[in-house]
């Protein structure tokens, strides 16, 4: 018996040990289970947070880049020009966001909340969100106004996000902070195109089709329709507006006409910022405008009477641009123009007429402007950029039989002709905006054939190129004897063309070319910053862009 009750006892303590050991265990398991979900709810609180982060970013950016931009370039132009003049002189960079981005004030803040995503995760809470911009300081203006027509407008901004789970009571804050961007409001441009037809056809009337070999990577634009060929069709990175409410499509061989962005798995292009149908209709220059750069050229001063060279002055400085007068009643005497570079580095421009030169330089960087004719030479103080300063205005009231050249690192300049512009050799920029390294540097080339066409000639070189923004409002961009001969390479051009009509460049056999050029347009990205060749005609209201600070990542900090 006495053996019996040790080993009763023994068995006792052993399960009582057993017991203890077991609670401990699943104890510690429980423990283990609460700090783990603990964790794994913070997670989820936090990334809940970040998520908002996110769609505050994302928000921002489209306020800006979307809804503020279309609300402007909505409003009639002199309201706007008053509402921005306004706004300068009373030195109000919030009110650009309250009138035009749906932002609320609060405390010297642009405030602007923001309703959560149903992200379907399946977790049990939600974020708030918000946006705050503040003037940006350390300026002695915001807004400023480095260009008539033009206002910048500076902002710091921070997100901050808050998530709470409703289980577990778990609450994270994350903020983004801080970043900052400038706004430029600015009368908008026809050089902000990579394409605009008025009418999207050729002038005798056949249809013009975006294919695969289409690519465009700025804004793109017509007064009739677009029409798009195969599946995969055109690629657009910027947006493209028309202004019919249908599209033309292929179709297999059986166009067919839709309000859509792709005609199912048949003809489907490639927009990756919208596509536009009924948009308000877009009118090229008057007649007006062109005045208007004649009187710039002119420096205000009376058309001469004679036939010449002029570069308008007052006997000491120049007051106007370059003007050229030519016998519109013949050929002989119409222009040939060459752009160069001297050996010091000075943009030169030369002229001929007939059997006479003028060469005209234009020093930078001692304010100076040279005219040669013959032998003799004069030198004037000023540049000839005309009444309004913007840039060099070269102003032919004939037909420009020949324009070639380079384009001087620190030139914008703007040739215009009355009639025809005839591009018989490459047009360069020194410095090519398209590579980083060069990028500050100033040459920019507008061509402008008021009343023909600017047309690449017979005698130009296989695989030429173009870097300038080129404007024909009342005809085409082509090619001169695009369909006879041998294949003549690629046309590249760095820029955009902007015209009444689509020009041809050459023909086609399949993917084959039997005449003319193929086209490389490469839009050039400075224009979406509001730039433009000096004195480029204006579409008629305002409109924004931004400097790009709202790509830059900022620095990531929990609440």
């Amino acid at each position: 018996m006495r053996k019996k009750g040790v080993v009763l006892t023994i068995a006792l303590v052993f399960i009582a040990v057993l017991l203890v050991l077991t609670g401990a265990y699943f104890s510690g398991l429980v423990t283990e289970k609460k700090s783990s979900d603990t964790e794994r709810f913070v997670l989820q609180a936090l990334h809940l947070a970040d998520s908002g982060v996110s769609h505050g970013i994302a928000e921002l950016r489209k306020i800006i880049r979307t809804d503020l931009k279309a609300n402007i370039e909505a409003t009639p132009k002199t309201v706007c020009a008053n509402n921005l003049a306004e706004l300068f002189a009373n030195q109000d960079p919030l009110g650009l966001l309250e009138d035009y981005g749906g932002f609320g004030l609060l405390s010297g803040q642009a405030v602007y909340e923001i309703a959560a995503l149903n992200l379907n995760t399946g977790i049990g809470g939600s974020y708030a969100a918000a946006i705050s911009l503040t003037p940006q300081g350390g300026l002695s203006q915001n807004p400023t106004q480095p260009a008539a027509d033009t206002y910048r407008f500076y902002y710091d901004y921070e997100i901050t996000a808050s998530a709470a789970l409703a289980g577990p009571g778990i609450q994270k804050t994350v903020n983004l902070r801080k970043g900052s961007f400038s706004i430029d409001v600015h009368l908008d441009n026809f050089a902000k195109y990579a394409l605009f037809t008025s009418q999207h056809m050729t002038p005798s009337g056949s249809t013009v089709w975006f294919t695969a070999n289409t690519n465009f990577s700025g804004p793109v634009a017509t007064n009739t329709r677009f029409s798009f060929a195969n599946n995969p069709s055109g690629h657009f990175t910027e947006e493209v507006t028309q202004l019919q409410n249908t599209a033309r499509f292929y179709n297999s061989g059986s166009p067919l006409l839709l309000d859509a962005d792709s005609n199912a798995d048949r003809d489907v292009p490639v927009f990756d910022n919208g596509f536009e149908r009924s948009h308000p209709m877009i009118n090229l220059p008057s007649s007006v405008s062109q005045t208007d750069l004649k009187v710039q050229a002119l420096g205000g001063v009376s058309e001469p009477g004679s036939n010449g060279v002029y570069v308008p002055n007052d006997g000491t400085v120049v007051t106007g641009g370059i003007y050229v007068r030519g016998n519109q009643g013949q050929s002989s005497d119409d222009a040939v123009i060459s752009m160069g570079i001297d050996g010091n580095g000075n943009a030169a421009y030369g002229i001929t007429r007939s059997s006479n030169t003028t060469t005209v330089t234009v020093d930078y960087a001692n304010n100076q402007t040279k005219v040669q004719t013959g032998s003799g030479t004069t030198t004037y103080q000023g540049i000839p950029d005309g009444i309004g300063n913007e840039g060099v205005i070269l102003y032919v009231n004939d037909h420009i039989k020949s324009l070639s050249g380079t384009v001087q690192k620190d030139s914008a300049v703007t040739v215009s002709s009355e009639r025809d512009v005839i591009i018989t050799g490459n047009i360069a920029y020194e410095k090519d905006p398209s590579l980083p390294e060069n990028a500050g540097y100033d040459n920019l080339l507008g061509i402008l054939s008021w009343g023909g066409n600017v047309r690449i000639g017979s005698s130009a070189p296989n695989n030429i190129t173009i870097n300038a923004v080129v404007m024909a409002p009342t005809g085409i961009f082509t090619v001169d004897n695009y369909n006879s001969g041998s294949p003549r390479g690629t046309a590249t051009l760095l820029g955009g063309s902007i015209t009444q009509f689509y020009g041809a460049f050459g023909t086609f056999s399949g993917s084959s070319p039997l005449s003319g050029y193929g086209r490389n347009f490469v839009y050039d990205s400075r224009m979406l910053q509001g730039i433009a060749p000096p004195y480029f005609p204006y579409i008629g209201s305002f409109t924004s862009s931004d400097d790009g600070g709202l790509d830059m990542k900022l620095i990531w900090q929990e609440g």
